[in-house]
């Protein structure tokens, strides 16, 4: 009972665990399969026997990552197969050639990408060439290429972003008869039941190939910033939410809503009815009783969100002083931040800044521009 609770506990790990494997970034792989050859025909059915013996093959495979469930994949594999029955029998030596679609368990949708334990499927085309010597003649005769449909399934153990370690069942079922020389008979034998099995162990390198300008793993190709790095598709990602700082809007604020707090746009727009909604007695800092209603909308936002702060900043048109501007504004930002004090707000929350006239948004020398410039701002801060 322990051994098997400690075999799950080891599997659920295995499963857990996470590594990068071969990717939009390390695009490319290459690998080396050992393994052994079974045969199945008209002089023995050997696939899954390992009789009579081992017959030892060399694999190796180019692998190209298309899409996180997709990859193509190019396999070359020597051996050696026979078969005997007291009919005669062959040897023929094998040189196997194919082209494959594997189909990646390790996803994003099944499992993670990343996974350590990542089974795949596949389905191609092969091609075989192959050097018989019939039992009878003892005698090699002269090479022979067939067409055949390779298929299987495959388990990778991702070991390292580079590494990995393969185990794979390969069957190839063979588009012809002429395999082990003996050819079927319609109404006597079963015509094209040729076939061969692969079973491998294997090993591989994931790697990078394109060019990537700005280093950050993103090939320029797919990179939407290629000569600045980031993490996001190539770009930078200011304050880490997943969202790229050109299509963040709230680059310096992390949230799931287009970049953004939740709520933020709907929390903005009650700043932008109190800075529109806030008015001053001429030359003042008092406020006037009809802006009561959008200050209390702020507080009562504050006292929803508390953890939410806000900057108010004052501003003026450029008539009087520089100075007496200034101050004038700054206590128009006290004023406002007095208010919201008074009815509970911890003042610790807001902070106040008078800027006078130093930041017009319009031209002071009209009427409507300098009627602008007189605002005090309301800024979220998270």
């Amino acid at each position: 009972m322990k051994k098997r609770l400690l075999n799950t506990a080891l599997f659920s790990v295995l499963l857990a665990s996470s590594v990068n494997a071969q990717n939009k970034v390390n695009n490319m792989s290459i690998g080396m399969q050992f393994g052994t050859i079974e045969y199945s025909g008209e002089y023995a059915k050997e696939i899954f026997s390992f009789a009579p013996g081992i017959h030892p093959s060399f694999g190796f495979n180019v692998s190209k990552y298309l899409t996180p469930s997709f990859d193509i994949r190019g396999n070359f594999r020597i051996g050696t197969i026979d078969g005997s029955d007291a009919t005669g029998g062959f040897k023929t030596s094998m040189f196997d050639v194919n082209v494959l679609l594997d189909y990646k368990f390790n996803n994003g949708y099944i499992l993670k990408e990343d996974a350590f334990f990542a089974p795949y499927v596949f389905l191609g085309i092969g091609d075989a060439v192959t050097w018989l010597t019939p039992n009878s003649t003892l005698i090699k005769e002269e090479p022979l290429a067939y067409f055949n449909i390779p298929m299987g399934l495959g388990f990778k153990f991702n070991l390292s972003p580079s590494m990995y370690l393969s185990l794979e069942t390969h069957y190839n079922y063979a588009i012809s008869d002429r395999l082990d020389g003996k050819v079927g008979l319609t109404g006597t034998d079963n015509k094209w039941d040729d076939s061969f099995l692969y079973n491998s162990i294997g090993f591989g390198y994931n790697f990078s190939v394109g060019k990537d300008s700005d280093g950050d793993g993103v090939k320029d190709k797919d990179d939407k910033c290629p000569n600045v790095p980031g993490t996001v598709n190539g770009c930078p990602d200011s304050d880490g939410d997943g969202f790229a700082d050109l299509d963040d809007k709230c680059p310096d604020i992390a949230g799931p809503d287009q970049g953004c707090p939740k709520h933020y746009f709907e929390h903005v727009e009650i700043m932008k009815r109190a800075q529109k909604g806030l008015f001053f007695n001429t030359g003042s800092a008092v406020i006037k009783q009809e802006s009561y209603p959008v200050l209390d909308n702020v507080y009562s936002l504050m006292e929803k969100n508390p953890n939410l702060k806000i900057s108010i900043e004052g501003h003026t048109d450029n008539t009087g002083s520089a100075e007496g501007n200034k101050k004038l504004s700054q206590q128009r930002a006290d004023a406002a931040k007095a208010y919201l004090v008074n009815k509970g707000i911890d003042a610790s929350r807001i902070s106040t800044t008078g800027y006078g006239q130093d930041k017009p948004i319009a031209d002071n020398s009209t009427k409507e521009g300098r009627q602008k410039n007189r605002r005090v701002e309301f800024i979220l801060k998270y």
